[in-house]
């Protein structure tokens, strides 16, 4: 079994394109699964089309990314592309699944019909696959990664990432070697010859500051402890923010997440996030994520320090029971886009931090507007600001 990641920065999408494959032709044999992903500015019908007739045979899975894409190559803005390929000869087998999602579908039906399709498509039905990867466009994440669990009946491994362009204008896609869409659900069953860890973490500390979500919808809330939210979030922040400010929340309010508990871990909670991405005209303020009426949530921080050296613990507590005898192959990482954008100036120290907790291990790593990943006490979830990591090893 092998990895081979690569990136590449170009105006031209034709050219990054064929920069990264020639990084692929290395390898004799085409790769079982390949992952890409790509910045808003590219021609993604181009790159998929290219993609399809120069692997016809390979299963294809990705979404486009905020404002930069990062191997263990480095990390690339705006302009980038990068591929991720799996070769597994031996005995893996990998499947795929798409559709277009929109109001007259339900969520939980189509959620498994999709794992249906893409387990059929593995050619190992009956068989409980290692990883379940998930890419969506934003919107139905929490009711998605449910009907996943209701499906397998059973705790599953699961690793995602929704969605994302530059500044959430809905110029993203989702893609597999069978369809590209603007609004879908896309799924790949993993069953690899070799070892998966995973591990998912918010890397952000909880304040004495809380409240009961009293008034929400979806994923707008309006009231904590019967109070405006507006006020509320604007008090426990001390931000100067107002209503009908048109300034993108997604990266002024990065480091003052809300945080839900999720599980606890001997007695002590771990949380998962919602990042408030804009207020609404009817005093509403929008997250990534869904906060249902009577949730209790919790005003965490997160100091600059903190998010830059949060990636590197993921993988660490992802290796941690292997530390005597991990021999790494590669990796998937899915990173926050709202993170990435605060420390921006500092993700080439983020790489080099993952490039060493990865063991020099090829890796391939999004920016999204969404996380999605198993906690440590086993509960798949979704959320913001987060970091979700699964590594292939022996």
């Amino acid at each position: 079994m092998k990895i081979i990641s690569t990136n590449s920065q170009n105006n031209d999408s034709g050219k990054a394109l064929e920069y990264c494959l020639s990084n692929l032709l290395v390898h004799p044999i085409d790769p079982d699964i390949l992952l890409c992903y790509f910045t808003e500015e590219h021609d993604s019908h181009l790159i998929i089309n290219t993609l399809k007739k120069r692997f016809p045979n390979t299963k294809i899975h990705g979404c486009t990314s905020c404002r930069g894409v990062m191997t263990d190559h480095g990390f690339l803005e705006c302009y980038s592309i990068a591929l991720w390929a799996l070769y597994d000869s031996k005995h893996g087998r990998y499947g795929t699944s798409i559709a277009k999602l929109d109001n007259n579908h339900e969520i939980t039906q189509l959620t498994k019909q999709l794992l249906e399709k893409a387990i059929k498509d593995s050619g190992r039905e009956g068989e409980l696959p290692a990883l379940v990867l998930l890419h969506a466009t934003p919107g139905q994440e929490e009711k998605i990664i449910a009907a996943i669990d209701e499906y397998f009946g059973t705790p599953i491994p699961l690793i995602g990432g929704t969605a994302a362009d530059n500044n959430v204008q809905g110029k993203w896609c989702i893609f597999t070697q069978d369809d590209l869409l603007s609004s879908g659900i896309s799924l790949s069953v993993f069953y690899p010859s070799c070892k998966v860890s995973y591990s998912f973490h918010s890397g952000y500390a909880c304040s004495s500051t809380s409240g009961i979500a009293t008034k929400t919808h979806n994923r707008i809330i309006y009231e904590i402890d019967h109070k405006p939210v507006i006020d509320v979030y604007k008090q426990w922040t001390e931000l100067p923010m107002g209503l009908g400010d048109k300034t993108n929340l997604l990266e002024r309010v990065t480091q003052f997440p809300l945080g839900r508990i999720a599980g606890y871990m001997y007695s002590s909670p771990y949380f998962k996030l919602a990042h408030p991405v804009k207020f609404t005209h009817d005093g509403g303020m929008e997250c990534f994520a869904s906060i249902n009426e009577g949730e209790e949530v919790f005003m965490m921080y997160g100091e600059e320090e903190q998010i830059i050296s949060r990636p590197q613990r993921v993988i660490n507590s992802a290796i941690n029971s292997y530390k005597d005898n991990f021999s790494p192959i590669g990796g998937i990482n899915i990173f926050c886009a709202g993170s990435m954008m605060h420390i921006k100036t500092s993700m080439d120290a983020v790489c080099h931090s993952v490039n060493s907790a990865m063991h020099g291990a090829p890796y391939i790593c999004p920016f999204t507007f969404g996380e999605q990943g198993r906690f440590t006490g086993g509960e798949n979830a979704h959320g913001n600001l987060m970091v979700s990591t699964v590594l292939f090893h022996y």
